[in-house]
């Protein structure tokens, strides 16, 4: 517990002197304290990629299917192999995005699928909502 609070200090500290540094405006700061905040509450600040890159691919893969399941049983991977689902699984990765943040924007070129496993996003065009999406 007492290392998980120091080390919790010590990446709070590190961004801090990276913002410093780096003379980061205000307002881009407040959003970058409160990401890594939010993140670290959900993970603990375990990132769980770092924690298993040193595992065989055939235990990281079963535990990649065990973390994700509820996503692999989606509908639309119903048909998908086994093999096709751990590999898949194997490649998806968690984000966390605080309230008010943008997750794309109009015009930003698409690196991933994303699927919203909890709480709601909103759907904007020109400031107005077109729609919340939930799990």
């Amino acid at each position: 517990m007492y290392s998980r609070r120091s080390l919790y200090h010590t990446r709070t500290k590190d961004l801090k002197d990276f913002i410093r540094v780096h003379r980061i405006p205000k307002q881009l700061k407040q959003r970058m304290l409160e990401c890594f905040q939010t993140t670290w509450s959900v993970n603990n600040g375990i990132d769980a990629n770092e924690l298993l890159k040193d595992f065989p691919d055939e235990l990281r893969a079963d535990i990649a299917m065990h973390l994700n399941k509820e996503i692999l049983q989606l509908p639309l991977f119903e048909t998908a192999s086994r093999g096709c689902l751990r590999s898949l699984s194997l490649s998806i990765k968690t984000s966390f995005c605080a309230p008010g943040e943008y997750l794309i924007r109009q015009g930003d070129a698409l690196q991933a699928i994303y699927f919203v496993c909890s709480g709601s996003m909103e759907v904007l065009k020109d400031n107005t909502v077109l729609a919340i999406l939930g799990e």
